[in-house]
């Protein structure tokens, strides 16, 4: 059997680019290779940027909390906290989230086939094809990969090494431990429309605590290289935030995950495929977050595709757009992004205590947040603002310098 287009995977990347595809009359076959409601390891929430592409479809049922602030916990007790009235995101559970995104592909026409994993993938001169593990051959024009940091089609078409490079992955550990709202509630000091970052010290990583309906989400994360021991580190996280919180935390299972990296160097094309989401590596290196980048890099593959099949095109000449219209639009932040996170708590401790100083600083954070900038447009934000700022900058200076002489 014979499709126009072949998605892998069904997570917000995959169901994102089946649906596009199927919306602009393309023939589309969406495979899982579990059956939803299936668990994703994730601790579940999702940017504005992403649910902006939902053009606000996205049942309220689903939403278990709304977020408005960050908050940043350091190691020796300082916090820092941006919010804003501004919607920035929201948690969910992945496992009904993705549901959603795969039954609203479905019904714009694509055809779900979950229970399907597949086991190998392959180009030829007419096009791509899969090998699945009842023994059938599916082929399509165009192949999406779409199943995850451990893509099977990445590894097949030799867009990723069959081993990974834990200095160029993430590695991380979660749960969802379940306090009532009782205890949602007296963890956040009443407030729970913060989601709160826990850079680790010592560590290229950081810790997170994300308030759902009855739920925390609590989990570590960072570059594999530095995350082992895992288990005991994720443990020894665990219970520092029971004390620190005062809510008893029960622990029912850990998850624990890869977080794809590297996406803007990679080789995300090749003829008749392409990568997108975490096969691609498209994960903020710093803040570890890729749904929304999942969803938007499935709406770039998606409007790629589209010229590509009226076009008759499917070279990877052709197909480099997708990589270029993501490079654009991710690969400034990304940089900036590695670059701050490789020099660890000390740095970010320094310079947001900094930022916070100034009223500009959270309007800053929440249109990154948003998706309404990016963290390379920083500098630019902060140079626009400075008529209003100059006086605080000033003082700023003038303190350094005095504590510096005396």
């Amino acid at each position: 059997m014979s499709y126009d287009v072949l998605v892998v995977g069904a997570g917000p990347a995959g169901s994102i680019t089946a649906y596009d595809c199927a919306k602009a009359g393309l023939r589309t076959l969406l495979l899982e290779k579990s059956k939803h409601p299936r668990e994703k390891p994730c601790g579940g929430a999702v940017m504005y940027r992403g649910l902006h592409i939902l053009r606000g479809k996205l049942p309220a049922s689903l939403v278990e909390r709304r977020i408005n602030g960050l908050r940043f916990l350091f190691p020796n007790g300082d916090a820092v906290e941006f919010s804003s009235k501004k919607l920035i995101g929201i948690t969910v559970f992945r496992e009904l989230f993705d549901e959603f995104l795969a039954k609203r592909a479905a019904d714009a026409g694509v055809e779900l086939r979950e229970m399907t994993k597949v086991k190998h993938a392959y180009t030829g001169s007419n096009g791509a094809a899969v090998h699945t593990d009842d023994g059938q051959e599916i082929k399509a024009r165009f192949l999406v990969g779409a199943d995850g940091v451990n893509s099977v089609v990445a590894k097949s078409l030799g867009l990723r090494p069959p081993r990974k490079n834990l200095q160029r992955v993430g590695l991380g550990m979660e749960s969802d431990f379940y306090v009532g709202e009782e205890g949602v509630m007296k963890s956040t000091n009443g407030n729970p429309s913060i989601l709160e970052i826990v850079p680790v010290d010592g560590r290229v990583a950081y810790g997170w605590v994300f308030p759902k309906g009855e739920h925390l989400c609590i989990g570590i994360a960072g570059a594999a290289a530095h995350m082992y021991p895992l288990r005991p580190a994720f443990d020894t996280f665990v219970r520092k935030t029971e004390k620190r919180l005062g809510v008893p935390l029960k622990l029912e299972k850990r998850r624990v995950h890869f977080l794809g990296a590297d996406g803007i160097s990679s080789r995300n094309v090749r003829d008749h495929v392409l990568l997108v989401g975490d096969a691609a590596g498209f994960v903020d290196p710093m803040m570890g977050e890729g749904i929304a980048y999942a969803m938007k890099s499935g709406v770039h593959a998606a409007d790629v595709i589209t010229r590509a099949a009226e076009l008759g095109r499917y070279d990877e000449h052709y197909l480099e757009q997708y990589h270029r219209l993501c490079r654009k639009e991710f690969g400034a932040n990304f940089a900036v992004a590695e670059w701050a996170g490789l020099r660890g708590t000390s740095f970010a401790e320094t310079v947001l205590k900094m930022a916070a100083s100034y009223h500009s600083a959270s309007d800053i954070m929440v249109k990154i947040a948003r998706g309404e900038m990016g963290y390379s447009a920083i500098p630019y934000e902060i140079v626009k603002s400075l008529p209003r700022e100059l006086p605080k900058v000033i003082q700023h200076v003038v303190r350094s310098r005095v504590n510096n002489s005396s």
